[in-house]
């Protein structure tokens, strides 16, 4: 985890995957790369994936550029702006980086201006709980460029010593027409009660369900 020296609300939330998340509110500007502990020259380039969080409102210029190595770029729907020029422009197209994103918010209007290829992001369903067993289940709907969407289950338990897990992974399949005509009632319909509350708050997969069937429509 990292801190920008600018501004300490600022947090950078690094993962071995080569994912980086960032978090904070208002404009990240350049001089946000600048991070405490220090994680040397360039710390930028060990990334593939950038991930801008909620509370972010824009990229500012030259921000995008320290991130030369990113393949793929997640925006959150408060993202309203990112400062580019023709060069980076034309080295995000020549590396076919993935613009990320919800459906009618910048992300995608974005990646159509850039003629960069665009997907939905992922969405985090809910948080399953087996207490008798000591289980905790993450439940993620994911999309993919190619191949049909799944259902993404991430399972943590107590490994067979003390200080180990256990847990692993594995997914469901969906139909590629899945979302046509299903509510956010009916897609709930398909777990376990126990969860049912966290789906039917998910805003998120509402916003997905509700403008993916308008599409369909139109």
């Amino acid at each position: 985890m990292y801190f920008s020296k600018r501004n300490d609300k600022t947090v950078y939330i690094n993962h071995y995957s080569g994912l980086l998340e960032v978090e904070g509110e208002g404009i990240l500007t350049k001089e946000d790369t600048e991070v405490w502990p220090s994680s040397g020259k360039n710390w930028g380039g060990k990334y593939n994936e950038l991930c801008i969080k909620e509370g972010i409102t824009g990229l500012g210029e030259g921000y995008l550029e320290y991130f030369r190595k990113i393949n793929c770029l997640i925006l959150s729907r408060t993202v309203e702006a990112v400062a580019t020029d023709a060069e980076l422009d034309k080295r995000l197209q020549k590396n076919k980086v993935l613009i990320r994103g919800e459906y009618d918010t910048f992300a995608e209007e974005f990646a159509r201006e850039k003629k960069l290829n665009f997907l939905h992001c992922d969405i985090h369903l809910a948080d399953d709980e087996f207490k008798e067993r000591y289980e905790h289940d993450i439940i993620t709907l994911r999309f993919h460029l190619k191949g049909d969407a799944d259902i993404h289950y991430n399972c943590f338990t107590p490994g067979s010593s003390a200080g180990s897990y256990g847990g692993g992974e594995y997914a469901k399949k969906l139909p590629k027409d899945f979302y046509v005509g299903c509510t956010l009632e009916q897609f709930a319909g398909n777990f376990p009660e126990r969860i049912r509350d966290q789906l039917l708050a998910n805003d998120m997969l509402r916003r997905f369900l509700e403008n993916s069937n308008k599409r369909v429509k139109s």
